[in-house]
């Protein structure tokens, strides 16, 4: 028989020997029990069987009662002879307790353990409020700020404790990470534990857990705590090379209850039962796994009936999501850049919804790692906005592969601060659960406490009508996410308000004047004219009662006084900003931007020339040059696409019309899914310009959006395989009508003089082309879409490829004659 129970506290660091005297046991159990709070973790530590498998054949429980409340509780081999249960209770007192188990030596142990008030950091775990939220178990607010460090805890110790303290001045306080390691692009590495013992054959004994490795991982769990950091753990994922995927279902089932024992009892412990769980069973290339889709409903009602805690529940998805409104459920864990669906999924969901993978800012070729440092900040406002959380990740290309999102270790990018900036602004704003999104899925995003505060996120530059309740005057300020500043921006009567933002991504913000709190100035801009070609002079008026005007034109000059004048002599979009100030101090900010068009009869891009290209091109996969600098992509995998520049080109944001122009001649026209690439500046399926050809020979345009359902064609049957055509397509957002014309020369042996033609005229307007545009590509894909497939790559040659555009007017869509006097320059 084992000695006494030994009753230990959450922060307790004695080990038992089998030596020591039971007297001294006891003081040891007195002095760690002082350190035992509720909502922490008391364990009873117990003696029992070491020979033949304890893992698998020796099960331990115990019942813990508190007045009429009762508690099943799991114990677990850690092992050796050493036995544990782990309990976190739910209320302060003294807590009974008495194990049962199938082995005599841990049958019908009883004894108590007394938890203390919860200390001042310590609210409770995390769990679901008023449907839609989350907060902590004693009532404090929690908005979940999250990222995600998929391998950390696999990483040498010196990085472990270099990414603990990355996290310890980060906004975080929630991190995504697997228990077990990750073999995947970036991850190559050795771990030094594994949660399972490594046989003499290499191969790893799903029977046998390392509790070596099970200490290091609760350690590192504690230490999140510590920072106020929430754990979601992830139990399984494709990406292996070691057999972890490939468990049967005993082993599966054995290894969750294991990790319920063990680790439900640390109060900030969430449970992910996958990693893009689907690909477990679908397994596209380079993924691992034998799960079948009703195993995760096994699983879940495994966590459901079996945590004593009910710990947070989610599973995320690959390509396939899972069914979330199944009621052992919590929350919804999302892999999605659907920004637009926020207030769609809380509503089909009726829980709280976790963008935990919204993509990554970083700079890898992956698509889903490629965000800019503006996305990711934008993301986070908007699902913000939409009522639900959002999480980070970061990939930044590293000599060791070193990047954040899978090993830890120090933060690169420059949208944590921004994300600090606005979890800063939202803990000043009325709780979020007293913010109602009021937007739609169409690209409107409105959050709101009506008749007391209002946030409205302008993705783009179009104005945008609110009705402000109540009768109250508000206060009106402007804020710059990017800048993170806030400026008074006047002020707001109760009713129908628009807002006119200057540029996109721009937040107005809407707060009730307190009772006699004097009015702010009011302040607008008069700027005559405020387009033209440089040198241009522009007159500025402050229209405002305030006794000081201080302008900052947007070009590095300023100004002083009511009525001003200012000469642009560079092309640009400049952002001008007028700052009164009354008499009594008090201030207001007004915005206006002044476009300055380039000399639209020169192009912007040049490319597939044998000299004086711009910007400079990089060929990738199999691309390469032909006669007179023609590109060349063959037709047949791995694919091929030209970069023009190495970052996107500012000088396509914004254009109300363009010109696309260029020789082609395709080798086949056999095509991806929805055509292949001629030009490509999308961000995913949002800004920028896709010219797409298709298999029978017409052309197709796409502003702003994804083209599959675009109606904005060529006629077809103007391509020809093995012949030269020479192409243009011209968009003017200034027309209503017939604003698209298209081009053609009729298909030749050879580039040179042709007979260009008006093909047709089309009615499509999607407006001037957004700024948030990415990279441009020639011949395929950019990199926003390549984890889509390289196969809509264009098939043959592209040759004197030109773009033309104007921010102003409709210069930019140049008429035939001027196309064809371009043809061959």
């Amino acid at each position: 028989m084992s000695p006494d129970p030994i009753p230990r506290g959450t922060n307790s660091r004695f080990r038992v020997p089998t030596n020591v005297p039971v007297f001294l046991l006891c003081i040891l159990a007195a002095v760690a029990a002082q350190a035992f709070e509720q909502w922490d973790h008391g364990e009873v530590v117990l003696r029992g069987p070491s020979g033949g498998n304890p893992y698998a054949d020796v099960s331990l429980r115990a019942r813990f009662t508190q007045a009429d409340r009762t508690i099943e509780v799991p114990g677990f081999w850690d092992g050796g002879d050493v036995y544990k249960i782990r309990f976190s209770p739910p209320a302060p007192g003294t807590w009974r307790y008495e194990t049962s188990s199938n082995r005599p030596e841990l049958d019908g142990q009883s004894g108590a353990l007394t938890a203390t008030p919860p200390s001042a950091d310590n609210h409770g775990p995390v769990e679901v409020f008023d449907t839609v939220y989350f907060r902590y178990a004693d009532g404090t607010p929690y908005h979940q700020f999250g990222t995600t460090c998929y391998a950390w805890v696999h990483q040498p110790e010196s990085m472990q404790r270099q990414t603990l303290e990355t996290l310890a001045a980060s906004p975080f306080n929630k991190i995504r990470f697997c228990v077990f390691p990750k073999s995947y692009t970036y991850n190559r590495n050795e771990p030094e534990r594994f949660a399972f013992v490594k046989k003499a054959d290499g191969k790893f004994d799903f029977a046998r857990p390392d509790p070596a490795f099970w200490l290091h991982f609760e350690q590192r769990i504690l230490d999140l705590q510590k920072l106020g950091i929430e754990a979601d753990l992830i139990l399984w994922h494709p990406y292996d090379r070691w057999g972890f995927a490939d468990m049967n279902d005993t082993e599966d089932d054995r290894y969750l209850r294991y990790c319920i024992a063990r680790l439900a009892a640390f109060r900030n412990v969430w449970w992910s039962l996958a990693n893009e769980y689907d690909f477990m069973t679908d397994r596209p290339a380079g993924h691992r796994g034998n799960k079948q889709w009703e195993d995760w409903d096994r699983f879940f009602a495994i966590l459901e009936r079996e945590d004593p805690y009910g710990r947070l529940r989610g599973i995320h998805n690959g390509r396939v999501w899972y069914d979330h409104t199944k009621g052992w459920v919590t929350h919804a864990s999302l892999q999605t850049s659907d920004m637009n669906g926020g207030v769609r999924f809380r509503e089909k969901y009726r829980k709280p919804v976790v963008y935990d993978e919204c993509k990554y800012e970083g700079n890898i070729p992956q698509g889903w790692g490629n965000l800019t440092v503006q996305e990711m900040t934008q993301r986070f406002w908007l699902g913000t906005l939409s009522g639900c959380y959002v999480g980070h990740g970061e990939t930044y290309l590293h000599p060791e592969d070193i990047l954040w999102w899978a090993k830890g270790g120090v933060l690169r990018g420059e949208s944590p601060q921004r994300i600090q900036w606005l979890k800063d602004l939202m803990a000043e704003a009325p709780p979020f659960h007293e913010l109602q999104p009021l937007g739609d899925d169409q690209g409107r995003f409105l959050l709101a406490k009506p008749a007391a505060y209002y946030l409205v996120y302008c993705v783009n530059a179009r104005p945008q009508t609110l009705e402000l309740a109540g009768r109250r005057p508000y206060k009106v300020d402007t804020i710059d996410p990017w800048a993170m500043t806030i400026s008074p921006a006047g002020t707001a009567q109760a009713g129908e308000f628009t807002v006119k933002p200057a540029r996109s991504d721009t937040v107005f913000r809407f707060t009730l004047y307190g009772p006699g709190e004097p009015l702010r100035p009011e302040a607008s801009i008069q700027a005559t004219p405020s387009e033209g070609v440089p040198p241009l002079t522009v007159s500025f008026r402050a229209v405002t009662s305030a006794e000081r005007a201080e302008w900052d034109f947007g070009d590095g000059t300023k100004a002083a006084g009511h009525d001003v004048q200012h000469t642009y002599t560079q092309p640009g979009a400049h952002l001008v900003t007028l700052t009164v100030t009354d008499q009594n101090g008090a201030i207001a900010v007004a915005h206006t931007e002044v476009m300055t068009d380039r000399d639209t009869t020169q192009p912007m891009v040049r490319a597939g020339f044998a000299g004086d290209e711009r910007p400079a091109l990089q060929l990738h996969g199999t691309a390469k040059r032909g006669a007179d600098g023609a590109l060349v992509l063959p037709a047949g995998a791995p694919w091929g696409w030209v970069q023009a520049g190495d970052k996107p080109l500012d000088d396509l944001r914004g254009l109300r019309s363009f010109t696309v122009s260029g020789w082609v001649r395709p080798t086949s026209l056999e095509t991806g899914s929805g055509g292949n690439r001629i030009v490509f500046c999308l961000n995913k399926d949002g800004d920028g310009i896709d010219l797409v050809c298709h298999a029978d020979g017409r052309l197709r345009l796409a502003v702003n959006q994804w083209p599959d359902r675009v109606q904005n064609d060529s006629s077809p049957g103007k391509l020809a395989v093995g012949k030269w055509t020479f192409f243009a397509v011209t968009y003017d957002a200034s027309r209503a009508q017939e604003n698209v014309g298209w081009y053609f020369s009729p298909p030749q042996d050879a580039p040179g003089a042709a007979d260009l033609r008006l093909d047709r005229k089309t009615n499509y307007n999607n407006g001037s082309v957004g700024a948030d545009l990415r990279g441009l590509t020639i011949g395929n894909f950019n990199q926003t879409m390549h984890s889509y497939g390289l196969d809509r790559q264009f098939r043959g040659e592209i040759r004197a490829l030109q773009i033309y555009g104007s921010r102003i007017s409709h210069r930019g869509a140049l008429e035939l004659q001027q196309i064809t006097r371009h043809m061959d320059q």
